[in-house]
């Protein structure tokens, strides 16, 4: 029973669990940028943040929470029993995944080169 307990704890905090990883990830990447490789904190939150990102299997499953994530919030951003009255809410969800793909195309491309 408390095995139980234990697992569904566990698999109800597990996407909370993502974000904050990936979260994490952002902030070290906002962090080094901000700073830059001039500052030691830049220098280091930079050469962090690279190195993780560069393993797919370990920022994948965080990655995909957060896309599942900004859907739902998009999906009751748009629906009628939006919490917010404004259409600033669904402005800044799609600012952000604009962002966050014009961001992956850039890398893209600075990978083909």
């Amino acid at each position: 029973m408390r095995q139980a307990f234990t697992d569904l704890v566990r698999l109800l905090a597990r996407p909370f669990g993502y974000l904050a990883f990936v979260g994490a990830l952002g902030a070290l990447s906002v962090a080094a940028s901000l700073l830059g490789d001039r500052h030691e904190l830049g220098f280091f939150s930079g050469r962090l943040a690279a190195t993780v990102w560069r393993y797919p299997e370990v920022t994948r499953r965080g990655v995909q929470i957060a896309w599942v994530t900004w859907g739902v919030l998009f999906g009751l951003a748009i629906s009628p029993l939006d919490p917010l009255a404004t259409r600033w809410d669904e402005v800044v969800l799609a600012a952000l995944a604009l962002i966050a793909l014009w961001h992956r195309l850039a890398d893209e491309r600075r990978t083909r080169r």
